[in-house]
């Protein structure tokens, strides 16, 4: 059975781990983190973007971090990921789960593979990273687990029925996590962005200007998301004193889901 756990126990913050920290949104948060003076561990597939994730966080703060390339589907992976950062660092008590896949085409157009690709990264690399964190939380008696979906998972979208399904199962993931681990110290939150200027999401808008054009005129702010907009919306679900938030889902959205 697991224990109960009193949030007027908890002493300090431990350090972060973001998977998919090494661009965009991921990359952001970790800023954002590492500006707080917390230890932040960035994973992300490519030892390119590991290097280059790294200079950057090092010029735009002096916390501590590592920039490790471990993919967010290989348990193996980020088991040693959550090891490196204990061993410096002590329990991983903040997670955030910001490796993400894109999966556009029609019901008919997308094939399995690419909703499979998409399918391993935004919900099986999202439950593995959980498992991956979660022991050692659960041993300190406290941490701050925040999944990455999407406005898309609650709202759908023409051409994006494989991401908009994978990341409507993040939500699920996240809600149920927070029962189950209720009461021991650790919270599971969602935070769900809007439309984020990204890599990811710049490359996709090129192949299909008008979709974007279209999707950009339905949100009340007029605007595109930037990343540091989702980052100041992670913060404060990540400190220690946000212990009575769990199993919500946040969007970041600029009123998308208002409407």
């Amino acid at each position: 059975m697991i224990s109960t756990h009193h949030p007027d126990d908890v002493t300090r913050d431990g350090s972060v781990l973001v998977t998919g920290g090494t661009s965009g949104i991921g990359l952001a948060i970790a800023t954002a983190v590492s500006r707080t003076g917390r230890p932040v561990v960035v994973t992300g597939r490519s030892a390119e973007r590991c290097r280059t994730a790294g200079h950057q966080l090092r010029q735009a703060s002096p916390g501590e971090h590592l920039a490790l390339v471990a993919d967010t589907t290989d348990p193996d992976a980020l088991a040693d990921a959550v090891s490196r950062a204990a061993d410096r660092w002590g329990p991983v008590t903040g997670l955030v789960t910001a490796a993400g896949r894109l999966a556009r085409g029609s019901l008919l157009d997308l094939t399995p593979d690419d909703f499979r690709a998409a399918l391993d990264t935004n919900l099986i690399g999202t439950w593995l990273a959980i498992r991956a964190v979660l022991p050692g939380m659960l041993d300190a008696g406290h941490g701050r687990i925040v999944t990455i979906g999407s406005v898309l998972g609650s709202t759908g979208a023409p051409e994006r029925s494989g991401y908009a399904a994978t990341k409507g199962a993040v939500a699920a993931l996240t809600r149920s996590a927070a029962l189950e681990v209720a009461g021991t110290g650790v919270t599971v939150n969602c935070v769900a962005p809007g439309p984020v200027r990204t890599p990811m999401n710049e490359s996709d808008a090129r192949t299909d200007a008008a979709a974007q054009a279209a999707f950009t005129a339905k949100v009340p702010l007029g605007r595109w998301g930037r990343p540091e907009d989702v980052a100041h919306a992670v913060l404060p679900l990540l400190a220690a004193g946000s212990s009575f938030t769990t199993g919500a889902v946040v969007h970041v959205d600029g009123g998308y889901t208002a409407q």
